[in-house]
Order: structure tokens, then C-alpha cells, then sequence
């Protein structure tokens, strides 16, 4: 296949994609004026994605001067020791909300885990 014939192809199948998304022209296959997908009413409600969680993460560990990357690399260590993983990639999805949850009380200046601490002192 000759490179004009690839890229005539790659461009009917993105000229197709536009349409599918809501472009002026008729996708492929479908008629006109039908939505792609599942309407946006009956979507499920979902937590937070691995997606999500990166980007939060990968932002407040960027954010800040060099002394502010700092804390911020200590705080995530203390979050994901606290769930118990290595890795902020390595939670379940179930716990991603709670993840967040202890970054968002972080980034407002409380310590999530002092309660913890305390509670785990001298029993002498």
C-alpha cells in the first residue's frame, strides 16, 4: 500500500470519528443525526479513575518551590503507607476516593493520620 493510499484511508476513518462526535458530515454506517454512544442522562455515576488519581497526585507533587516538593513527596509516602501500598498506581479502585480524600485534607493543612499517632502512644 502506497503512502497516499494509507493516508486517503487514516483520513476517511478521522473525517468518520468527527462525524461520529458530532462533525458536520454523515458517519459511516450510521445516519445522520442519531447520537453516538449512551445518552449523557442514563451514564452511571463513577468514582474517581486511575486517571484522576495520577493527575491529582502528579499536580500536588509538581506544585510549589523545591522545599514545597518536598513535603509534598513526605505526605504522599505517609498517605500510601497508611493504605498500605508502594505506589499510588497500586490502589484498588475502591479506595481511590479515599485517597483523594486524605490529599484534599493534606492541601487544606490537616494531618489525616495525627489522630492515628496519638491514638497508638505509650500504653504505659
Amino acid at each position: 500500500m502506497s503512502l497516499e493510499d494509507q493516508i486517503a484511508k487514516l483520513t476517511a476513518a478521522v473525517e468518520a470519528n468527527t462525524a461520529a462526535l458530532g462533525g458536520d458530515s454523515k458517519p459511516a454506517g450510521k445516519p445522520a443525526g442519531k447520537p453516538a454512544g449512551k445518552p449523557a442522562g442514563k451514564a452511571k455515576a463513577k468514582g474517581p479513575t486511575a486517571d484522576d488519581i495520577t493527575a491529582a497526585f502528579g499536580e500536588y507533587l509538581k506544585a510549589g518551590d523545591k522545599d514545597d516538593r518536598e513535603t509534598a513527596k513526605k505526605n504522599v509516602k505517609a498517605i500510601i503507607g497508611h493504605m498500605e501500598v508502594n505506589r499510588v498506581t497500586e490502589l484498588e479502585p475502591e479506595r481511590f476516593q479515599e485517597a483523594l480524600d486524605y490529599l484534599a485534607r493534606i492541601k487544606e493543612g490537616e494531618d489525616p493520620f495525627e489522630e492515628e499517632e496519638e491514638e497508638g502512644g505509650d500504653l504505659m
